[in-house]
């Protein structure tokens, strides 16, 4: 069985196609994205200002569209006047919609956790 030396760290190597690290050398990964903006010149202040505005406004609309249709579907399984099959496969559409939405946000809130609020 071959040896492993318990300081050996391979090098990082990057990707082409893979987005900058934005934050300065002095900040250090346990730092917020506050902190990281406050090390910015101020345009990119501004411009990390506007991104975290969209994501959290994106996050509130993602949040609004997936409770309206959880309820227009939940609405449709008892008064729809279609037939059974039909109002099946809309309330399964529906559903279904919700947890693509939910995935979707899942993905902007983990942009929160990683860059910090």
């Amino acid at each position: 069985m071959r040896q492993v030396d318990p300081g050996y760290r391979p090098a990082v190597t990057s990707t082409a196609g893979s987005a900058p690290d934005s934050a300065p050398d002095n900040v250090q990964p346990g730092q917020g994205r506050q902190e990281a903006l406050r090390h910015q010149p101020a345009p990119l202040r501004v411009v990390g200002l506007a991104e975290d505005a969209v994501h959290y406004l994106v996050t509130l609309l993602l949040f609004g569209v997936a409770v309206v249709v959880l309820y227009r579907t939940g609405r449709a399984l008892f008064d729809s006047q279609l037939p059974f099959p039909e109002n099946v496969t809309t309330v399964v559409n529906g559903a279904l919609f919700v947890v693509i939405v939910m995935e979707v946000l899942r993905t902007v809130v983990a942009h929160f956790e990683h860059t910090g609020f």
